[in-house]
């Protein structure tokens, strides 16, 4: 029988954490998680469907819905922009001193 290793899960990511690429990565998905998270917030708060927000924009609802499981792979600036504004809100980027985890954004 294989040895069975049990660690901490923290610990673990915190040496994951380690290595550029998975660093990387996982900071482009925080990324993406908490936009889709926010659009869909904007939307909801709007008392919207995801198929009410796609009229106003012109597009499917599973784009919509694409966008907001992060699932969204060309999601450009110009469409961000789009979508706050048809939600009431703009969009504000910025770029802080890292704090070593995590990537930041913020749409208002």
């Amino acid at each position: 029988m294989a040895n069975v290793r049990i660690e901490n899960v923290e610990d673990h990511f915190q040496k994951m954490m380690k290595n550029k690429e998975f660093r990387r990565l996982y900071e482009i998905e925080c990324a993406k998680v908490a936009l889709a998270q926010k659009i869909a917030e904007m939307r909801e708060d709007q008392h919207l469907n995801q198929k009410e927000l796609a009229a106003r924009l012109g597009v499917t609802q599973q784009f919509i819905s694409q966008i907001e499981t992060g699932e969204g792979r060309n999601l450009t600036l110009a469409t961000i922009i789009r979508i706050a504004q048809s939600l009431g809100h703009r969009v504000r980027i910025s770029f802080p001193k890292s704090t070593g985890r995590g990537a930041y954004l913020e749409v208002a």
